[in-house]
């Protein structure tokens, strides 16, 4: 059955909700944390969150990692996401300088060359890159392997 809320209740409710620790509301109020939520919502009532304050150790690695390692490494080490810490990055001014890796003309012939004989595995080894990435690259290239019978025209019969 539902209770209903009383004035001294919502005036607690207007002072405590907005910051104090879920179970100081819940256990002044005598009601489940879902009902509370829920009533402040409707009164138009926002939580105010106090975001964790970092220590000079967490800047430091920021400051270390984040110009060559990906935000999610970085937020796996620290314990954090990856909001706070693409935030954290730009209000301390830093920037990525990982340039891309473009494809050189030399690196194309040599896919063009090898690749009818050899596999994306063998020519990622040969070249520095994943398998994965030549493997793109040939799909993009439009590149086909043939078995060596397919390849012949068969001669027709008069």
């Amino acid at each position: 059955m539902r209770k209903l809320w009383t004035e001294k209740e919502i005036e607690l409710i207007k002072k405590l909700y907005p910051a104090a620790p879920r179970e100081q509301v819940s256990a002044g109020l005598g009601r489940s944390w879902h009902s509370i939520a829920n009533k402040a919502v409707r009164i138009g009532l926002r939580r105010i969150r106090e975001r964790p304050v970092w220590s000079s150790r967490e800047i430091k690695i920021i400051k270390e990692m984040f110009p060559t390692k990906s935000v999610r490494q970085i937020s796996e080490r620290l314990g954090r996401g990856d909001g706070p810490i693409r935030r954290k990055a730009l209000e301390l001014g830093l920037e990525k300088t990982v340039k891309p890796n473009y494809w050189t003309d030399k690196e194309y012939k040599l896919v063009r060359k090898l690749y009818p004989k050899k596999t994306a595995q063998q020519i990622a080894e040969q070249l520095g890159r994943t398998a994965g990435v030549v493997r793109k690259k040939i799909w993009h290239m439009g590149l086909k392997k043939y078995k060596a019978g397919r390849r012949r025209r068969r001669k027709r019969k008069n």
